[in-house]
C-alpha cells in the first residue's frame, strides 16, 4: 500500500511539474538585440512585495500554486479513494482571470488523482487590492493510478490567498466510477510561478 502511494505521489508530482514549468511565463526568454535597450533598463530598489506584482502584472488576477492538504471522504459508493479521504496534493493553473485547471489527488489504497477545468469569478480583485475569494465550479476527470481507470468528475469550491505566495483551497469533489465518491478536499499551495 505504502509503495503504490508513493508510485502515485511520484507520478501526480512529475505531471504538476512539468505543466507549470511549460506554463511559467518566464520559462521563455527574450534576447535583447540593441545596446540602447540595454542602456534604457533602470535599475530600481524593490520590495518583495513588489517584485511579486512586478512579476505577476499589476492588474493580473491569476493565481497559481502547488500543495498540499487533505481530503475527508463524504460519500463512498464508486471505487475511487475520493470516498475515503487521505492525504493529497492540491494545484491550480490559470489561463487567465477566469478560467482555470484545479488538481487535486488523494493516496491511500486507490490512489486518485483529479484535473477539472473550472471557470469562476475574483472577488475584490480591483487595480488597488489583490483578489480576497475566487470561488470555481467545473468539471473534468479522474484517473486511477493502480489501474489507470479514467472516470468523471466535478467539483465546486473557493481559493483565498492569504498573501502574494500562498493561497488556501476548499472544494467538494465527485466522481462517478461504479458509483458516486464525494469528498472535501483541503489545502494550501504555493504560488510557484511567481518565483521565476
Amino acid at each position: 500500500m505504502m509503495m503504490s502511494a508513493i508510485k502515485g505521489l511520484g507520478s501526480f508530482s512529475l505531471v504538476n511539474a512539468l505543466v507549470l514549468l511549460v506554463a511559467a511565463p518566464g520559462f521563455t526568454q527574450t534576447e535583447l538585440t540593441n545596446k540602447s535597450e540595454v542602456n534604457a533598463l533602470e535599475v530600481t530598489s524593490l520590495t518583495p512585495d513588489a517584485v511579486v506584482a512586478q512579476r505577476r502584472g499589476d492588474d493580473d488576477n491569476r493565481i497559481n500554486y502547488f500543495g498540499v492538504g487533505g481530503t475527508i471522504g463524504v460519500v463512498d459508493d464508486g471505487d475511487t479513494e475520493l470516498g475515503d479521504g487521505g492525504f493529497s496534493l492540491v494545484g491550480r493553473f490559470s489561463f487567465n482571470d477566469a478560467l482555470s485547471i484545479h488538481s487535486a489527488s488523494v493516496f491511500g489504497d486507490d490512489n486518485l488523482a483529479t484535473f477539472a477545468l473550472t471557470t469562476g469569478l475574483p472577488i475584490g480583485g480591483e487595480l488597488s487590492e489583490r483578489v480576497k475569494l475566487f470561488p470555481f465550479v467545473g468539471a473534468g476527470i479522474g484517473v486511477e493510478f493502480d489501474d489507470f481507470e479514467i472516470s468523471p468528475v466535478v467539483t465546486a469550491g473557493v481559493d483565498v490567498p492569504i498573501n502574494d505566495l500562498i493561497t488556501g483551497t476548499a472544494r467538494v469533489n465527485a466522481a462517478f466510477n461504479d458509483g458516486t465518491d464525494i469528498g472535501v478536499v483541503l489545502g494550501v499551495g504555493v504560488d510557484v510561478l511567481s518565483l521565476f
